[in-house]
C-alpha cells in the first residue's frame, strides 16, 4: 500500500525548514541560486511545478530529502549523510570500504556499552591526567616512608615492625602509567569476551544506522560528552587510597588531598 503523503504542498515544507534553519529567503537564494522570487513563488504555492534541479538544491541547502519536500515521507533528514559528517580521516574511510577493517567486529565493538568507558579511560590515558595523580600519589608514599626511615633511627626497639610498614608502603607504588594501562586492559578484554559470547550465540549486530537515528542520536547525547576528571577528583582518589592504609580523620584526609592537588598542579607545570 502507497505511504500516505503529507498534508500542504512542497512551499509548506520548504518554507518551514528555512525558517527552522534561521534563513532568510535571501540568504536561501544566494546559496541555491535560486532567485528570490522563485523561492517567495515555491513557498506560496504559486508556482506549482518544482524542477528536478531546484528540487536537489533545496534539499541539500535546507538539510533535508526531497521526499520529504514533495511529502513522500514523514522524515525530515534524508538517507544518509556525506561521510564527512562522521569525522572520520582518509585512511579509516579507507579501511571501511576496502573491508580491510571488518565491519561487524568495529560495529560490536561501538555498540558494547562499556566502549564509551573504554575510550574514556584511554583519552585520560593520552592526557596524563591520572599519571600527574600515580606520581603525586608515591611521592606521599615517599614522605610516608621517609617519616618511618626517622622513626626506625630514633626507637630501634621498633625497627622490625617500621621494617614491615616501609615494606607495604612501597609495595603500594606504582608506574605511573600502570594503573591506567591495566584498567584500559580489563576493559578491553571484558568487552572482547562479552563480544565472542554473542557472535557464538548467534547474537547480530545491531541495524544499520541511518540519517534519522544519528539525528535523534545527536540530538538526545549533545552537550553530554564525558568529561575526564578534574584535579580535586584525582586528589579525592589519591587520598582515599592512601587512607585504606594510613588511617586518617577528616581534617587530615583533606590536607592530604591538598597537598595532592598541589603535587599535581607542580608536575603539570
Amino acid at each position: 500500500m502507497a505511504a500516505k503523503q503529507l498534508e500542504g504542498h512542497p512551499g509548506d515544507r520548504i518554507g518551514d525548514l528555512r525558517t527552522n534553519l534561521g534563513m532568510t529567503k535571501k540568504e536561501l537564494s544566494r546559496k541555491t541560486g535560486i532567485d528570490a522570487s522563485q523561492i517567495t513563488r515555491i513557498e506560496n504555492g504559486s508556482l506549482k511545478t518544482i524542477s528536478s534541479d531546484y528540487l536537489i538544491k533545496l534539499a541539500k541547502e535546507l538539510k533535508t530529502s526531497t521526499d520529504y519536500i514533495l511529502g513522500l515521507t514523514t522524515v525530515r533528514v534524508p538517507k544518509s549523510y556525506d561521510i564527512s559528517e562522521l569525522g572520520l580521516s582518509n585512511e579509516a574511510v579507507k579501511g571501511l570500504v576496502t573491508g580491510a577493517i571488518d565491519i561487524e567486529i568495529l560495529n560490536r565493538l561501538l555498540e558494547h556499552k562499556n566502549f564509551p568507558r573504554l575510550m574514556h579511560l584511554i583519552r585520560i590515558y593520552f592526557q596524563d591526567t591520572a599519571a600527574r595523580g600515580i606520581m603525586a600519589r608515591n611521592q606521599l608514599i615517599d614522605m610516608a616512608t621517609a617519616s618511618l626511615s626517622d622513626l626506625m633511627k630514633e626507637y630501634p626497639e621498633h625497627r622490625a615492625e617500621a621494617k614491615q610498614d616501609l615494606q607495604f608502603l612501597n609495595a603500594q607504588k606504582v608506574g605511573e602509567h600502570e594503573a591506567e594501562i591495566e584498567k584500559i586492559k580489563n576493559v578491553f578484554l571484558a568487552i572482547l569476551r562479552d563480544i565472542k559470547k554473542d557472535i557464538d550465540n548467534g547474537e547480530p549486530p545491531g541495524e544499520a544506522a541511518t540519517a534519522a537515528m544519528l539525528q535523534t542520536m545527536r540530538d538526545t547525547l549533545a552537550g553530554q560528552q564525558q568529561e575526564p576528571p578534574s584535579m580535586d577528583d584525582v586528589a579525592a582518589m589519591i587520598a582515599g587510597q592512601i587512607g585504606q592504609f594510613v588511617p586518617m580523620d577528616e581534617e587530615t584526609a583533606e590536607q592530604f588531598r591538598q597537598l595532592a592537588k598541589k603535587m599535581m598542579e607542580q608536575a603539570g607545570k
